[in-house]
């Protein structure tokens, strides 16, 4: 089915004022994987929606060879303070800069304990409904997996914790780094010629 001209001017408008469009670290890269999920109630009510896109970082970058990951925050129906991406076990986090400065910017976007379990976002001002969040991002040298994710709040009295998937980096499989490791060891084995 062909798309019709009004929606073709929907999508190149959306495009526009994306804030993608303006996402500085986005520029970094191009785009690996991307996940759209509605977070929906684990505790009291209402929906958010967060936009996971993974870049794979340009050759010429300060980043060539990892993935940027990019998380934002839309479509809220409460008040949100906290954002949490689970960080996979052996994960690797290399940088996190920050964010971009294109909507509610957080007080803190960091790593929890050491080694990492979660990147968690607390915003002093909430992102009220209607709000759209910065741009948060962090670099790993491994490519994306869906993982879980919480957003929470106070509206009205009311704590909302909403529930959904992010990507995050994935952590290698054991036979991957075994098999890894044996070629790494045979590789050093002299071999005989023949004569």
């Amino acid at each position: 089915m062909k798309p019709n001209r009004r929606q073709c001017w929907i999508i190149l408008l959306a495009l526009l004022v994306s804030p993608f469009a303006f996402a500085g670290i986005a520029d970094e890269g191009t785009l690996y994987q991307n996940l759209v999920f509605d977070f929906t109630p684990g505790t009291g009510t209402g929906v958010a929606t967060v936009t996971s896109n993974v870049y794979k970082a340009n050759e010429n970058s300060q980043y060539a060879g990892y993935y940027i990951y990019t998380y934002l925050i839309s479509g809220s129906q409460v008040n949100l303070s906290f954002f949490s991406v689970e960080i996979l076990p052996e994960a690797v986090l290399t940088d996190w800069y920050g964010y971009d400065a294109n909507g509610k910017t957080p007080l803190a976007w960091e790593p929890v304990n050491d080694p990492s379990e979660s990147f968690e976002a607390f915003f002093k001002n909430p992102i009220k409904p209607g709000e759209t969040s910065a741009t948060l991002w962090f670099i790993s040298p491994q490519g994306p997996t869906e993982a879980d994710g919480a957003l929470a709040g106070i509206t009205g009295g009311q704590y909302n914790f909403l529930v959904g998937r992010v990507l995050t980096p994935t952590i290698p499989e054991p036979t991957t780094g075994l098999l890894l490791a044996a070629g790494g060891l045979l590789s050093r084995f002299p071999r005989k010629r023949k004569s």
